[in-house]
C-alpha cells in the first residue's frame, strides 16, 4: 500500500488484481452493457489512483474502490438516465450475471428446462423492476458476497438501511416466485 500511494504503478496493480473482476461484473449488471462497464471501471481505477494518496484505510481497499466505482456509476446513470430493457440483456450477461442458469443435463426433461428458463428470466425480471438502491444491496450481498458494513460503506448509508434494503429486496422476490409457484 505504501508503494502504490507514492505512485508506484505495480504496486497499485497489485491492488486491483484481486478485485478488478469483481467490480467489473457489478457494473455491468448495473449498467447492462459489457463496454460502458469496462469504460466506467477503467474511469474508476484512473480516478483511484489518481486519488490514492488520499486513501485512510478506514476500509478494505476492495471496498473504497467500489466506492468510487459507484459514484462513478452514479454519475454516469444520471447522465444518461436509462434502466435499461431486460429484454435488451444478451443471453450471455443474464447467464452470467444472473448466476441462474447452468449447462442442462442430459438427465433433465425439456418440461423442466423450460420451466428453470422461464423461471430464470421472470426472476431477472424481476430484479430489473426493483428500485436500483434494493437491487444493488441484494446483489452485492447474494452475488458479490459482501458484508452489511461492507455494502453501507459503498451505498454510504447506515447498516440498518442495508439491512431493510435488502429484506425489501427479498420479499419482493418471494412475492414473483411464490405466484411462479402456485399452480394456475
Amino acid at each position: 500500500m505504501a508503494a502504490a500511494k507514492a505512485g508506484d504503478r505495480a504496486a497499485f496493480e497489485c491492488l486491483v488484481v484481486a478485485c478488478q473482476s469483481r467490480i467489473l461484473r457489478w457494473l455491468t449488471r448495473l449498467t447492462q452493457d459489457r463496454a460502458v462497464a469496462e469504460e466506467l471501471l477503467q474511469e474508476s481505477l484512473f480516478k483511484a489512483f489518481v486519488s490514492l494518496a488520499s486513501f485512510r484505510g478506514e476500509a478494505a481497499f476492495a471496498t473504497w474502490l467500489a466506492r468510487i466505482a459507484h459514484n462513478t456509476f452514479l454519475a454516469w446513470n444520471k447522465t444518461n438516465r436509462r434502466r435499461p430493457d431486460q429484454e435488451s440483456l444478451t443471453d450471455e450477461v443474464v447467464a452470467s450475471d444472473a448466476g441462474l442458469v447452468d449447462w442442462p443435463s442430459f438427465s433433465e426433461s425439456p418440461e423442466t428446462l423450460l420451466w428453470q428458463h422461464e423461471l430464470s428470466d421472470s426472476l431477472a425480471k424481476a430484479m430489473a423492476e426493483l428500485p436500483e438502491t434494493l437491487s444493488q444491496a441484494l446483489t452485492l450481498r447474494e452475488q458479490d458476497g459482501l458484508s452489511y458494513e461492507e455494502i453501507a460503506q459503498i451505498q454510504e448509508v447506515p447498516i440498518g438501511t442495508v439491512r431493510s434494503r435488502i429484506h425489501r429486496a427479498r420479499e419482493s422476490l418471494s412475492l414473483t416466485l411464490k405466484e411462479l409457484m402456485e399452480p394456475a
